[in-house]
């Protein structure tokens, strides 16, 4: 697709890289599972990711995933060839492109990806391009593939916009992308002072500025000060999405994930669709929603909206959670109790696990507990997967670290994108070092036995622990 296009502001600003969670495909995989749908395995998925600038996480789902097929595209040439020095040798299932959401449709056959993700793009964009964008999203998407499309959305949307304004005020005639950035950052860390006779809504417009001006410069210049920024409702969202024959699943984000589906004592309407749409348009209007990551299906994907505790069946989970004993557990400050006490204690085994996963069927034995599972998978405190974790959670005869760690490694970077789909700082020389060495050609003995800046005794524990981050193949 490569061709000669006009230099973008994010070649001339670089954007931050980084791993989207809430992005992988296997999000949008068990969100469909839970609706009734069949979606593709992920070892042989087909992956395409529109604007995603260097396709960090496409390229750490196609290394984690090596059978699957990935692409990926972005208009700014400069992302798009860091992706591919990311990538390197290392990964070789994902193709990354530079080309335009305009005329992409003209490259990618019609019915060939199966995952379609849009992540953070489509509120950036002029009109036209959002409608090529979900234009392109049909055109490409399987007929049981799933799509993800995220966006500033409203009505917190119309705070962004305020904040917008002032900056633009602060500054207007400033060409220079720094100097842009140092003024604007200054313009906000001053309002984001309070002050004596603040009314509410200055209050909240006052966090907003602080927080936003702890962004990172770059988010700050692209994503406050860019030429476009149109928050939309779901609403909005979704009839573009019909308009082209794709139709509203749920959301991907947390505390979203059931969205799409009806309350529980919600008697069915003759149109089911648009009784969750309003059901989720109204807790948008109730929360003051910022951000959403909605995902779309095919007009013709026959959804089931009710939830159905047997849909669990196959799936495997993890915690997010710790077990604090006598059936009360935590994430970060949040607390929750569990009264069963069989339940509490395998939920207690799942904690103690992690990062590692187990069989639903493990974990949950009745109908009951399925539902609440679900609702810990709803509150972001327990993440579903379709099968087992694609990298080794211990390590193996011959540990095998993840080639693209290594091959970042080896490029001196201290950053690396792991097998379970995170970014992670290795700043330890001695890590490096084993990690390079562990190639699946080397005993555990035999690496014991090498110089890595440690004590022998340390280098099972340490191999140990980047199993846990997810650093080795399986």
């Amino acid at each position: 697709m490569d061709h000669a296009l006009q230099p973008t502001a994010y070649d001339t600003v670089k954007y931050p890289s980084t791993i989207h969670k809430v992005t992988h495909p296997e999000r949008l995989a068990v969100a469909a599972r839970l609706a009734g749908l069949d979606p593709a395995p992920l070892a042989r998925a087909r992956v395409l990711e529109i604007g995603g600038g260097d396709c960090l996480g496409l390229i750490a789902f196609a290394a984690a995933w090596p059978e699957s097929r990935c692409c990926g595209f972005d208009l700014a040439a400069s992302t798009i060839e860091r992706g591919r020095v990311i990538a390197g040798q290392a990964v070789p299932n994902v193709t990354l492109e530079v080309g335009d959401i305009l005329t992409a449709h003209e490259i990618y056959a019609a019915g060939t990806f199966d995952y379609v993700i849009a992540h953070g793009v489509y509120a950036w964009v002029p009109a036209p391009v959002r409608a090529a964008l979900m234009g392109l999203i049909a055109h490409v998407l399987a007929p049981d593939g799933v799509a993800l499309v995220s966006y500033n959305a409203m009505p917190g949307g119309h705070i962004r916009l305020l904040l917008r304004g002032m900056v633009l005020h602060a500054v207007d005639g400033i060409t220079d992308p720094d100097q842009r950035i140092a003024v604007a950052r200054a313009f906000l860390t001053d309002y984001a002072q309070p002050r004596e006779d603040d009314s509410p809504l200055d209050a909240g417009l006052r966090q907003q500025a602080g927080s936003m001006a702890e962004r990172p410069a770059s988010v700050l210049l692209h994503d406050e000060m860019g030429d476009t920024f149109a928050p939309q409702s779901l609403s909005q969202v979704v009839d573009a999405a019909g308009q082209v024959g794709l139709r509203f699943l749920t959301d991907a984000g947390p505390n979203h994930v059931l969205d799409g589906f009806l309350h529980a004592d919600a008697p069915v309407s003759d149109d089911p669709d648009r009784q969750v749409l309003r059901q989720a348009q109204a807790g948008d209007y109730e929360n003051l929603a910022f951000f959403r990551t909605t995902l779309l299906v095919h007009a013709h994907a026959p959804l089931d909206r009710r939830i159905d505790a047997d849909r669990l069946r196959g799936l495997w989970v993890s915690a997010r959670f710790t077990a604090l004993g006598d059936g009360e557990f935590s994430v970060g400050e949040n607390r929750f109790g569990i009264a069963d006490p069989g339940f509490a204690e395998r939920l207690g085994r799942l904690a103690h696990a992690a990062p590692g996963r187990m069989p639903v069927a493990d974990v949950v034995t009745d109908a009951d507990q399925a539902l609440a599972l679900i609702q810990l998978y709803r509150e972001w405190f327990a993440d579903l997967h379709l099968g087992p974790p694609p990298y080794a959670i211990a390590p193996g005869p011959k540990p095998t670290a993840s080639a693209l760690v290594r091959q970042t490694i080896a490029r001196g970077e201290d950053v690396v994108a792991t097998l379970a789909h995170k970014l992670l700082r290795l700043d330890q020389p001695s890590l490096h070092s084993l990690l390079l060495a562990a190639d699946g050609t080397r005993t555990v003995g035999e690496l014991v036995a090498m110089d890595h800046g440690i004590a022998a005794g340390e280098v099972a524990p340490l191999l140990a622990k980047a199993a846990q981050m997810g650093l080795l193949e399986a």
